[in-house]
């Protein structure tokens, strides 16, 4: 037999299950209700679709008497989510029951529903929730939660090959921005604390080269004077002045230090035309 109902009540049995009652349009009572899996349900494999109290049902009989339990095998869309929907999506449900004036659908077991935290990691599974999970990898959909991904080894954003149509982007406010990764600000204060560095070694190096004469006379009149009170004695003060000379003359073939606002404009070329987001 099949039946439609409302679930009215849901809770877990003895094993944890989620279990549910149901009551049709003539006040007739439907018990112990559970849902099945689209997917199945073994060996760490699961889909767990959204169950909430107010929503319409299909359910399936089995057995008879006092072994008599119901499946249920199909949701009723509701209403407002009929209202909400759209070929081109661009109604939400959510929308759809702030314009009728409400701020949710109907109760749900709330009691141990774990609060939403901006920097947490969430990994549970509520009955209100919609979950797919394959072992240790899992994408879950919760209304207080919002979209959870977890993969195990890893998460993996395959882009086409299209640069002209793909993309990956990451959005805040609907604007998708470098600020969003906090990449923009992270640079510009990374760039301008080289162009600091790169302002005092001009300067260290315009001093050097000021100075770089006189130290390499300095150096050969403390060698001479080494000679005339012991012959050969200036010999290292001789090989400071030549080490001296050679140092200058390798940090000038080098030349000069390239500006951090240049090195900054051509990185921006580097950018990854797939990603909206550096």
């Amino acid at each position: 037999m099949i039946y439609i109902g409302t679930i009215t009540e849901i809770h877990l049995n003895p094993d944890g299950l989620p279990v549910f009652s149901v009551t049709d349009p003539h006040n007739n009572i439907f018990y112990p209700c559970t849902i099945t899996s689209t997917l199945g349900g073994f060996d760490g494999r699961f889909t767990h679709p959204s169950l909430t109290e107010g929503a319409r049902v299909i359910l399936m009989a089995y057995g008879e008497g006092y072994v008599r339990c119901y499946y249920a095998i199909g949701f009723l869309i509701d209403n407002d989510d009929a209202i909400a929907i759209s070929v081109d999506g661009v109604r939400t449900a959510i929308e759809a029951e702030a314009a009728a004036g409400r701020d949710r659908l109907s109760p749900d077991v709330e009691d141990e529903r774990e609060s939403y935290q901006r920097n947490e990691d969430y990994p549970g599974t509520h009955v209100e929730d919609m979950h797919l999970e394959v072992q240790d990898s899992f994408v879950n959909m919760s209304v207080p939660h919002g979209l959870t991904l977890q993969g195990y080894p890893r998460v993996s954003v395959q882009i086409p090959e299209d640069a002209g149509q793909a993309a990956f982007r990451v959005s805040a406010g609907g604007n998708a921005s470098n600020f969003v990764l906090n990449a923009v600000p992270h640079l510009d204060r990374l760039y301008n604390y080289i162009g600091t560095l790169q302002q005092k070694i001009d300067a260290l190096e315009a001093a050097v080269n000021a100075m770089a004469p006189g130290v390499v006379a300095a150096y050969e009149a403390a060698a001479a004077a080494a000679d005339v009170a012991a012959p050969g004695s200036g010999a290292p003060i001789r090989q400071q002045s030549t080490d001296a000379t050679n140092a200058l003359a390798e940090a000038t073939a080098l030349g000069p230090l390239t500006p951090a606002t240049t090195i900054r404009e051509e990185s921006d070329q580097d950018v990854n035309a797939y990603v909206i987001i550096p």
